[in-house]
Protein backbone atom coordinates (compact mmCIF):
# COMPACT_ATOMS: atom_id res chain seq x y z
CA UNK A 1 0.00 0.00 0.00
CA UNK A 2 3.01 2.01 0.92
CA UNK A 3 4.11 1.66 -2.96
CA UNK A 4 0.90 2.96 -4.29
CA UNK A 5 0.66 5.53 -1.33
CA UNK A 6 4.03 7.17 -2.89
CA UNK A 7 2.89 6.99 -6.77
CA UNK A 8 -0.79 8.49 -6.42
CA UNK A 9 0.67 10.98 -3.19
CA UNK A 10 -0.67 11.13 0.39
CA UNK A 11 -2.24 14.51 -0.75
CA UNK A 12 -4.79 12.69 -2.95
CA UNK A 13 -5.63 9.85 -0.98
CA UNK A 14 -5.62 12.51 2.10
CA UNK A 15 -9.15 13.63 0.30
CA UNK A 16 -10.99 11.16 1.57
CA UNK A 17 -10.78 11.37 5.29
CA UNK A 18 -11.93 9.03 8.24
CA UNK A 19 -11.03 5.72 6.94
CA UNK A 20 -7.74 3.71 6.18
CA UNK A 21 -5.25 4.12 3.35
CA UNK A 22 -6.80 1.05 1.60
CA UNK A 23 -10.41 2.27 1.77
CA UNK A 24 -9.22 5.74 0.64
CA UNK A 25 -8.14 4.36 -2.74
CA UNK A 26 -11.07 1.94 -3.61
CA UNK A 27 -13.21 5.65 -3.05
CA UNK A 28 -10.32 7.15 -5.17
CA UNK A 29 -10.62 4.24 -7.77
CA UNK A 30 -14.65 4.49 -7.27
CA UNK A 31 -13.74 7.98 -8.24
CA UNK A 32 -12.09 7.50 -11.85
CA UNK A 33 -15.15 5.81 -13.03
CA UNK A 34 -17.54 8.35 -11.72
CA UNK A 35 -15.78 10.80 -13.41
CA UNK A 36 -14.99 9.15 -16.81
CA UNK A 37 -19.30 8.73 -16.77
CA UNK A 38 -19.14 12.16 -17.39
CA UNK A 39 -17.15 12.71 -20.30
CA UNK A 40 -20.51 11.95 -22.71
CA UNK A 41 -22.65 14.51 -21.29
CA UNK A 42 -19.78 17.32 -20.19
CA UNK A 43 -18.45 17.03 -23.83
CA UNK A 44 -21.76 17.13 -25.75
CA UNK A 45 -22.58 19.93 -23.55
CA UNK A 46 -20.00 21.91 -24.39
CA UNK A 47 -20.25 21.50 -28.26
CA UNK A 48 -23.76 22.00 -28.20
CA UNK A 49 -23.18 25.68 -26.14
CA UNK A 50 -20.73 26.64 -28.38
CA UNK A 51 -22.55 25.42 -31.33
CA UNK A 52 -25.79 27.17 -30.12
CA UNK A 53 -23.94 30.62 -29.48
CA UNK A 54 -22.25 30.49 -32.64
CA UNK A 55 -25.07 30.17 -34.55
CA UNK A 56 -26.98 32.93 -32.52
CA UNK A 57 -24.40 35.25 -32.36
CA UNK A 58 -23.81 34.89 -36.08
CA UNK A 59 -27.46 36.05 -36.78
CA UNK A 60 -26.95 39.23 -34.66
CA UNK A 61 -23.39 40.06 -34.95
CA UNK A 62 -22.41 38.31 -38.49
CA UNK A 63 -20.81 35.21 -39.27
CA UNK A 64 -17.30 36.80 -38.58
CA UNK A 65 -17.83 37.61 -35.00
CA UNK A 66 -15.74 34.90 -33.94
CA UNK A 67 -12.36 37.06 -34.83
CA UNK A 68 -13.74 40.01 -34.29
CA UNK A 69 -11.26 41.96 -31.78
CA UNK A 70 -14.12 44.09 -30.49
CA UNK A 71 -15.89 40.87 -28.74
CA UNK A 72 -12.71 39.47 -27.37
CA UNK A 73 -12.28 41.67 -24.04
CA UNK A 74 -11.24 40.96 -20.32
CA UNK A 75 -10.06 37.08 -19.84
CA UNK A 76 -11.52 35.79 -23.21
CA UNK A 77 -8.93 38.01 -24.96
CA UNK A 78 -6.32 35.64 -23.43
CA UNK A 79 -8.01 32.88 -24.08
CA UNK A 80 -8.73 33.77 -28.10
CA UNK A 81 -5.09 34.72 -27.89
CA UNK A 82 -4.24 31.35 -26.88
CA UNK A 83 -6.16 29.41 -29.30
CA UNK A 84 -4.57 31.22 -32.15
CA UNK A 85 -1.20 30.23 -30.82
CA UNK A 86 -2.50 26.64 -30.15
CA UNK A 87 -3.61 26.35 -33.27
CA UNK A 88 -0.47 27.77 -35.40
CA UNK A 89 1.54 25.71 -32.98
CA UNK A 90 -0.01 22.33 -33.58
CA UNK A 91 -1.71 22.77 -36.81
CA UNK A 92 -0.19 25.22 -38.65
CA UNK A 93 -0.41 28.91 -39.67
CA UNK A 94 -2.85 28.12 -42.84
CA UNK A 95 -5.56 27.14 -40.31
CA UNK A 96 -6.16 30.25 -38.07
CA UNK A 97 -8.50 31.10 -40.76
CA UNK A 98 -10.02 28.42 -40.36
CA UNK A 99 -13.63 29.13 -38.36
CA UNK A 100 -14.24 25.61 -37.43
CA UNK A 101 -11.11 25.08 -35.96
CA UNK A 102 -11.02 28.13 -34.11
CA UNK A 103 -14.39 27.56 -33.02
CA UNK A 104 -13.64 24.11 -31.26
CA UNK A 105 -9.87 25.39 -29.87
CA UNK A 106 -11.58 28.00 -27.91
CA UNK A 107 -11.48 27.07 -24.54
CA UNK A 108 -15.12 26.16 -22.10
CA UNK A 109 -14.18 29.20 -20.02
CA UNK A 110 -13.85 31.40 -23.10
CA UNK A 111 -18.05 30.36 -23.46
CA UNK A 112 -19.14 30.48 -20.25
CA UNK A 113 -17.18 34.17 -19.85
CA UNK A 114 -20.05 35.00 -22.87
CA UNK A 115 -22.41 34.84 -19.87
CA UNK A 116 -20.83 37.20 -17.74
CA UNK A 117 -21.65 40.66 -16.33
CA UNK A 118 -18.67 42.00 -18.41
CA UNK A 119 -20.59 41.25 -21.69
CA UNK A 120 -23.67 42.79 -20.40
CA UNK A 121 -23.38 46.22 -22.24
CA UNK A 122 -21.18 44.87 -25.26
CA UNK A 123 -23.95 42.54 -26.06
CA UNK A 124 -26.89 41.26 -23.89
CA UNK A 125 -28.02 44.87 -23.16
CA UNK A 126 -27.75 45.71 -27.04
CA UNK A 127 -29.59 42.36 -28.54
CA UNK A 128 -31.59 41.68 -25.27
CA UNK A 129 -33.34 38.63 -27.13
CA UNK A 130 -30.13 36.82 -27.87
CA UNK A 131 -30.84 34.82 -24.60
CA UNK A 132 -33.60 33.70 -25.38
CA UNK A 133 -32.39 32.17 -28.87
CA UNK A 134 -29.82 30.67 -27.37
CA UNK A 135 -32.23 28.94 -24.61
CA UNK A 136 -35.15 28.27 -26.58
CA UNK A 137 -36.70 25.43 -24.65
CA UNK A 138 -36.47 26.20 -21.39
CA UNK A 139 -38.33 24.36 -18.18
CA UNK A 140 -37.98 27.78 -16.48
CA UNK A 141 -36.98 31.30 -17.14
CA UNK A 142 -33.44 31.51 -18.04
CA UNK A 143 -32.53 35.08 -17.28
CA UNK A 144 -28.24 36.13 -18.26
CA UNK A 145 -27.56 36.13 -14.48
CA UNK A 146 -28.89 32.45 -14.08
CA UNK A 147 -27.49 31.36 -17.19
CA UNK A 148 -23.88 32.11 -16.03
CA UNK A 149 -24.24 30.66 -12.64
CA UNK A 150 -25.40 27.32 -14.47
CA UNK A 151 -22.69 27.35 -17.67
CA UNK A 152 -19.84 28.39 -14.91
CA UNK A 153 -21.01 25.67 -12.14
CA UNK A 154 -20.84 23.34 -15.17
CA UNK A 155 -17.14 24.09 -16.15
CA UNK A 156 -16.14 24.04 -12.58
CA UNK A 157 -17.59 20.64 -12.38
CA UNK A 158 -15.86 19.51 -15.62
CA UNK A 159 -12.36 21.16 -14.01
CA UNK A 160 -13.14 18.42 -11.42
CA UNK A 161 -13.68 15.66 -13.92
CA UNK A 162 -11.32 16.26 -16.33
CA UNK A 163 -8.29 16.93 -14.30
CA UNK A 164 -8.12 14.17 -11.38
CA UNK A 165 -10.55 15.84 -8.62
CA UNK A 166 -12.34 13.99 -6.27
CA UNK A 167 -16.35 14.21 -6.86
CA UNK A 168 -16.83 12.46 -4.05
CA UNK A 169 -16.17 15.42 -1.52
CA UNK A 170 -18.53 18.07 -1.75
CA UNK A 171 -19.16 21.23 -0.34
CA UNK A 172 -22.68 21.42 -1.06
CA UNK A 173 -26.14 20.09 -2.60
CA UNK A 174 -25.58 21.40 -6.26
CA UNK A 175 -22.19 19.54 -6.14
CA UNK A 176 -23.65 15.86 -5.74
CA UNK A 177 -22.67 14.19 -8.94
CA UNK A 178 -26.10 13.59 -9.52
CA UNK A 179 -27.43 17.20 -8.98
CA UNK A 180 -24.95 18.14 -11.50
CA UNK A 181 -25.16 15.60 -14.24
CA UNK A 182 -29.23 16.96 -14.16
CA UNK A 183 -28.21 20.10 -14.37
CA UNK A 184 -26.56 19.30 -17.35
CA UNK A 185 -28.84 17.73 -18.82
CA UNK A 186 -31.45 20.38 -17.91
CA UNK A 187 -29.29 22.97 -19.57
CA UNK A 188 -29.19 20.83 -23.13
CA UNK A 189 -32.89 20.47 -23.11
CA UNK A 190 -32.85 24.09 -22.50
CA UNK A 191 -31.26 25.05 -25.65
CA UNK A 192 -33.57 22.39 -27.38
CA UNK A 193 -31.10 19.54 -27.28
CA UNK A 194 -33.85 16.67 -27.07
CA UNK A 195 -33.65 14.57 -29.99
CA UNK A 196 -29.77 14.33 -29.69
CA UNK A 197 -29.60 13.72 -26.26
CA UNK A 198 -32.12 10.52 -26.82
CA UNK A 199 -28.53 9.17 -28.34
CA UNK A 200 -26.12 10.44 -25.73
CA UNK A 201 -28.64 8.79 -23.02
CA UNK A 202 -27.37 5.50 -25.28
CA UNK A 203 -23.90 5.51 -24.22
CA UNK A 204 -23.77 7.82 -20.87
CA UNK A 205 -23.23 5.20 -18.11
CA UNK A 206 -23.64 7.84 -15.39
CA UNK A 207 -26.78 5.80 -13.74
CA UNK A 208 -24.99 2.68 -13.83
CA UNK A 209 -21.99 4.25 -11.85
CA UNK A 210 -24.19 6.23 -9.38
CA UNK A 211 -25.83 3.26 -8.48
CA UNK A 212 -22.63 1.31 -7.82
CA UNK A 213 -21.38 3.93 -5.79
CA UNK A 214 -24.96 4.01 -3.42
CA UNK A 215 -24.63 0.72 -3.19
CA UNK A 216 -20.72 0.31 -2.04
CA UNK A 217 -22.04 3.62 0.29
CA UNK A 218 -19.50 6.08 -1.32
CA UNK A 219 -22.09 8.53 -2.11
Amino acid sequence: MEEITNLLSEKRLAKYKGCSREDAFQRHLYNSELAESFYQSLSYFEIILRNKIDLVFSRYLGADWISDQHYHIGKNKNHYDDALNRIEREKGKEYLKNRDCLISELTFGYWSFLFSDSYKELLWNKYPTMIAEIFDNPKYTLNLSKAYYQINKIRLYRNKVFHYGSLLVMTDDMSRPEQMHNMIYSMCRSMNANKLLKHIKTIDNFDDKYRKGKKLGLI
